[in-house]
Parts: C-alpha cells; sequence; structure tokens
C-alpha cells in the first residue's frame, strides 16, 4: 500500500507537468484517507488481532432492510446537506436535462427559432448531434434519465438513486444469501463492505447513472443464480435496460465473464441466449436508438456522432492510451471503499488457483473478470466520488471479499474487533470525504444560485480563472427562463452585439466566482479575451455580483 501511494505521489504530483482534477482530489481528498487508515491500522494492530470471535446468525430481513433503509435516507438527505442540490459536472446535468424533457413528454427539447443561432452556447457540451441544430438531447442513453423523470412524476427525481441504492443492496443480499447458504459470517462481511462503502453512498446522492450500474448489475446476477426461463428471461430484461442506462458497454463488461463461465460449466444454451442478448444490446442502443433519433429530429449535426460500434471501441481504447491513470484511481477506489474489500476480493481469486477458477464450482472467476475488466478501463473521470467506472463491479467485489473471507476464516466465526476496526474507519473515512466533497462543490452551489438570482435576461459566463468554471455555463435543464445563462467562449462579436442590443446582460467572471471560493486557474489569453475585450469596450455586461445585488 506504502508503495503504490509513493509511486502515485511520484507520478500525479511530483512529476507530473500540470495539476487537474485526478490530482487535487488525490492530495485533498485519497491521500489523508488511505494514509489516516494505514496508521490507524499500525496503532491499532495488537488490539484487533487479540478478542473474542462469534458464529453470528444470517442477516435477517429485519436487520438488514433496516440498514438499507437508513442508507437510503443517508443518500437523500445527503443531496442537500452534501451537495446542496447542485449538479457538479455536465454528466450529471445532461441527466437531469434528459428526465426533465422526459417528464414533459418528449426524447428532446425543441429550440426556439429566435435562440437557434445561439444553441452551443446555452448547452455548450455533452448534447446529442442527432437534429441538433433544433433540438437539444443529451448525449446519453435514455433509461437513467427515464428513472429520474418516474421519480419526478412521483414527487422527487432525487429519490431515484438512493432507492436503486437500495434496491442493489437487497439484491446483494439476496445473492449472498444464495453464493454462501452455510456461512452467515461471509453474509455479512459481504454487506458489510457494501454497507460502509463512501463510493455506494456519495454516489447516490448524485444523478450519476453508475448507482443503477450497481444496482442492475446485482439485480441481472441474482436472476441468473436463480436459474430456469424465468430467471434468465428476467437477466435479460435487466441487461437490456442496464445496456441503456447510460453507455451500452459497461454492461457488456460486467456480463462477458459469465459467458466465459457458462462455457466452462458446458451451459451450452444459457451461453448461447445471453450471448444473444448482448448483440440486441448492441443493436438497440448502438443502432436502432440513433435511428429513431434520426427519425424524429434529423441527421447528425453541429458535432461528429459517435454512437456507432466502431466508435465506440476507438474512444475506449483511445482513451486508455491517452489518459489511463492506474494508479490514482487505484487509490482513489482503495479510498472510498471499505480497507478489507480489495484485500479479500484478491485472496478470494489467489485461495481458489487456476485449476479452482477453470473448474467454475463458484461464480469467482466471472466475477473477478468484470472487476478487472473494470480496472482495465482506469481513464481519466475528472468528476466522481470514488472510482465512478469501477462502480458497477463494487458488489462484485463484496462478493469475492464474501469468498475471500471464507478462505480466511475456516470456522465460520467474525473476529469482532477487526470487523469493528474496519467499519469503523470506512464510517470515518465516509464522513471525511462527503465533507470534503461538499467542499469542493459549495463554490460552484453558490455561483450558480448566484448567476440564477441575476435580474437581467442574460447571464454571460466567462470562465477564465476558475477550474471547471465552464460548467457554470448551463441551462435550467432546457427550459426558457430568466435569466438565460451563456458561455462566452461559444458566441463570435457579432452574436454578442445583437445579444446586447437586445436584451440586458449580465457578465460573471473571475471576479465573481473567485471570492465563493471556485479555485483559481490560470488565465491565458486568446479568443475569450478578445471576445472579452469586445464586450468592454461596447459597455455590454453589468458585472455580476453579490454586493451589487444586495443594494
Amino acid at each position: 500500500m506504502a508503495l503504490l501511494l509513493g509511486a502515485a505521489y511520484l507520478a500525479h504530483v511530483r512529476w507530473a507537468k500540470g495539476r487537474g482534477i485526478a490530482e487535487i482530489f488525490l492530495l485533498d481528498q485519497d491521500f489523508p484517507v488511505v494514509w489516516g487508515t494505514l496508521l490507524a491500522i499500525v496503532l491499532l494492530a495488537f488490539w484487533t488481532t487479540r478478542g473474542s470471535t462469534f458464529a453470528p446468525r444470517p442477516p435477517s430481513m429485519r436487520i438488514a432492510g433496516g440498514a438499507m433503509l437508513i442508507i437510503l435516507l443517508m443518500a437523500w438527505a445527503g443531496r442537500t446537506i452534501v451537495f446542496q442540490d447542485y449538479s457538479l459536472s455536465r454528466d450529471e446535468e445532461m441527466a437531469e436535462f434528459a428526465a426533465a424533457y422526459m417528464r414533459a413528454g418528449h426524447l428532446a427539447w425543441p429550440i426556439p427559432p429566435e435562440w437557434v443561432n445561439y444553441r452551443r452556447a446555452l448547452v455548450p457540451e455533452f448534447f446529442s448531434p442527432f437534429g441538433a441544430t433544433h433540438y437539444w438531447a443529451a448525449t446519453y442513453l435514455p433509461v437513467n434519465s427515464a428513472i429520474r423523470a418516474l421519480f419526478d412524476g412521483l414527487g422527487d427525481p432525487d429519490l431515484a438513486a438512493p432507492v436503486l441504492l437500495a434496491v442493489g443492496l437487497a439484491a446483494l443480499w439476496h445473492n449472498a444469501r444464495l453464493l454462501f447458504p452455510d456461512r452467515p459470517d461471509a453474509q455479512w462481511v459481504t454487506l458489510l463492505l457494501a454497507f460502509t462503502s463512501a463510493q455506494l453512498l456519495v454516489t447516490a446522492m448524485t444523478p450519476y447513472a453508475m448507482t443503477g450500474h450497481f444496482a442492475f448489475n446485482m439485480l441481472w446476477l441474482a436472476a441468473i443464480l436463480r436459474g430456469g426461463w424465468r430467471g434468465h428471461g428476467a437477466a435479460a430484461i435487466v441487461a437490456v435496460l442496464a445496456g441503456g442506462l447510460h453507455q451500452w458497454h459497461f454492461v457488456l463488461l460486467f456480463i462477458v465473464g459469465f459467458l466465459f463461465w457458462f462455457a466452462l460449466n458446458r451451459r451450452w444454451a444459457a451461453l448461447a441466449f445471453h450471448a444473444l442478448v448482448c448483440v440486441v444490446i448492441v443493436a438497440l442502443w448502438a443502432k436502432l436508438w440513433p435511428a429513431l433519433l434520426i427519425d424524429l429530429y434529423g441527421p447528425a449535426s453541429d458535432i461528429r456522432p459517435s454512437a456507432g460500434v466502431a466508435d465506440k471501441i476507438s474512444s475506449l481504447f483511445g482513451r486508455v492510451f491517452r489518459s489511463w491513470y492506474p494508479l490514482a484511481y487505484s487509490v482513489r477506489f482503495i479510498a472510498w471503499n471499505n480497507l478489507l474489500l480489495i484485500p479479500l476480493a484478491v485472496l478470494a481469486v489467489l485461495s481458489a488457483g487456476w485449476r479452482g477458477l477453470f473448474r467454475g464450482d463458484t461464480p469467482v472467476l466471472p466475477l473477478a473478470l468484470g472487476c478487472a475488466a473494470g480496472a482495465a478501463l482506469m481513464t481519466a473521470q475528472v468528476y466522481g466520488w470514488g472510482f465512478r467506472y469501477m462502480h458497477g463491479y463494487i458488489g462484485s467485489f463484496c462478493l469475492l471479499g464474501g469468498y475471500g473471507w471464507i478462505a480466511l476464516s475456516r470456522q465460520g466465526r467474525l473476529p469482532l474487533r477487526l470487523l469493528a476496526t474496519a467499519c469503523v474507519l470506512a464510517c470515518c473515512s465516509t464522513a471525511f470525504l462527503a465533507w470534503r466533497a461538499h467542499l469542493w462543490v459549495a463554490p460552484y452551489a453558490a455561483a450558480d444560485r448566484l448567476i440564477r438570482s441575476s435580474p437581467t435576461d442574460l447571464v454571460i459566463v466567462d470562465p477564465r480563472g476558475g477550474v471547471y468554471a465552464t460548467d457554470l455555463a448551463r441551462s435550467q435543464h432546457g427550459r426558457f427562463v430568466r435569466p438565460l445563462v451563456l458561455s462566452l467562449g461559444m458566441l463570435d462579436t457579432a452574436s454578442i452585439d445583437r445579444l446586447c442590443a437586445g436584451y440586458s446582460v449580465a457578465l460573471f467572471d473571475r471576479a465573481a466566482f473567485l471570492p465563493l471560493g471556485i479555485p483559481p486557474a490560470r488565465v491565458q489569453a486568446g479568443a475569450l479575451a478578445t471576445l472579452r475585450a469586445h464586450m468592454d469596450s461596447i459597455g455590454c455586461g453589468m458585472p455580476l455580483r453579490q454586493s451589487v445585488l444586495n443594494r
């Protein structure tokens, strides 16, 4: 562990040419947690290895369900307490954006004709290319947003992710009972690893699709373990829905290990059926969905479409070659989960041996293959609480942890001090990480509130000098409500002249957002500086400051 931390520090801090979000979070969130945990382990090593053990009863519905309800409520409350009801990243904003037009009965927002020429300034990134000259749609697939729209109709879209988390935990509990029927201790270890995961809890406070991937993967596994035509049929439905959560390749990476497992067990019918399901997933979400959008809204424009299979594969390999960060994101995944998670999962694989793995008696191999596939794609995620590209495999890690526990403890007894120490440390880490996440998000949320409070028709955001200040230029989920917020970098001098002549305009720049706490970044000369100088020369843009609004 110390070697991993040292290598991550040298690669991403000491020898790094620049410092991005991955490096900032590594120093601000991950290093303090991992070093603090290592120190606690050293100090408590003697105490945790002593003490009594006990043989627990299986986790009952009452106890497990009660814990899941508490976690659900914590995630729901955390949306307001930790994140102030603000979606930090474009990924999250697009999930809410799509949920808004689905709630209104559409698959895209029509752009009013008078704003067509400003469409990229109003929605700068992460938009669908199909019909983009006259419609706004999210670049992601629709299922995650459809779930949010459903919960919006029920009263609160922010309940969607917490409920999905609870569903995933319930499916994990069910799977642990099926896989470890005679080992209640392994069932408890599996659940405690998930219950104390900061990544599962904090991510469920956001609109990210990753909570859905965790839930759907565990539901798919539950259906597979049930067996029979009902079980495999249910698994097919879950897999197709999971493919449409936001990107279709995530569920395939989870399923492919099980296809190999079916082959090892000579379950040829199951292999053929689920291989066919994988083909259906690709055909539906990579081919038919874009075709539907083209039929409804028109061909791709503004940006190059990248929904095809070849585009997706090329993009994945390209990202791995350009921005593979195994050191930083390994540390991040460790920091945001229980300290026993990875050691126990690795022990499960090692204790099985290659003969045991390929004998296929247990699903250790397919679970491990999925985890390995996720780990291989440790590309730059920018924002994310934990390593979100591994989020769908946390359930797999927890089940592997159960197998690792069985290999470690043949007697079926739990050392109370060891588990208590691991869980208390994980809970303390969760509180610290949620606090650090809040401190990072709060300035951006305050900036968004300040922008929305402007009395003008328009607010133009000059993002120079702030870390990811470009993300402040966003619509109200595609709704045209005053003020409209535009990105300066997506305008030109002619459009600025027209907007300033026809509307009241406020300017939001580093003089406004730096005092709110948004981290500073280097101010570079270029097109933005030219556009800003033009605005100044024509006297366009009331400086938007809290002090000005308070007068």
